[in-house]
């Protein structure tokens, strides 16, 4: 059974929010000092009329009521925040499909790529490359059905030999039985074994490759997890 995960977005930073209410705190201490300046330094022959008092007055008012409204969304974006980083540690133990051209090869044996093409493509060409983007093997992988698909690397570079453990990438170049260039989007499949807030927003990964909320297509669950839902 898999369950899609649609419209999950991250949150802005709080910093944002404090920011803001700090500078409205300061325009209002400002528009306090520069009104009483005001009044301490005014004409006694020729005084500040009422309408203008008065306006003034609902100036001051508008801003305070501004900053009181400001520091109540810092709260409720705390709030939120909290609560969306308590519901994304369920995706912790569970498997997903993501968009990602980033992979985690073990170093020893053979490692799947799972992609998804847009169309089918009479031919496809895979290049491999490290961290550093160096290339580590290239190939012809054939021709590629419609939608999701997985090829196997042996976990060599070009001269045959195997490679060491780490993360890599892959990029697909495919073309149509016209020549046409044919879409292939790299997909990982894996258990997510980690969770980031390192920015502020809950960053789940797979084996050490780190995933957007965005980028996460389905969530699968077991039969297991299900029943106990249920229950």
């Amino acid at each position: 059974m898999s369950v899609t995960l649609d419209g999950v977005s991250s949150l802005p930073g709080s910093e944002v929010v404090s920011t803001a209410a700090a500078t409205n705190a300061m325009g209002q201490e400002t528009f306090l000092n520069l009104l009483v300046t005001q009044l301490q330094h005014q004409d006694p022959l020729d005084p500040q009329s009422n309408e203008e008092f008065v306006a003034q007055l609902a100036q001051f008012s508008s801003l305070e009521q501004l900053v009181s409204l400001n520091t109540g969304v810092d709260g409720l974006y705390m709030a939120t925040a909290s609560m969306n980083n308590a519901t994304m540690t369920q995706l912790l133990g569970r498997d997903v499909v993501a968009w990602s051209s980033e992979f985690h090869h073990q170093g020893e044996g053979a490692t799947d790529l799972h992609f998804e093409a847009d169309a089918p493509a009479a031919s496809a060409t895979v290049t491999i490359s490290d961290e550093d983007g160096n290339v580590v093997w290239s190939g012809e992988m054939g021709a590629l059905d419609s939608g999701e698909g997985t090829w196997t690397w042996d976990g060599t570079d070009q001269d045959g030999n195997l490679v060491e453990a780490g993360v890599y990438s892959f990029d697909i170049d495919a073309q149509g039985a016209n020549g046409e260039e044919v879409t292939v989007q790299g997909q990982i499949h894996g258990e997510v074994d980690g969770m980031s807030y390192a920015d502020g927003t809950p960053i789940p990964s797979i084996s050490g490759v780190e995933i957007t909320l965005g980028d996460i297509v389905r969530v699968e669950t077991t039969n297991e997890s299900t029943s106990e839902d249920e229950t």
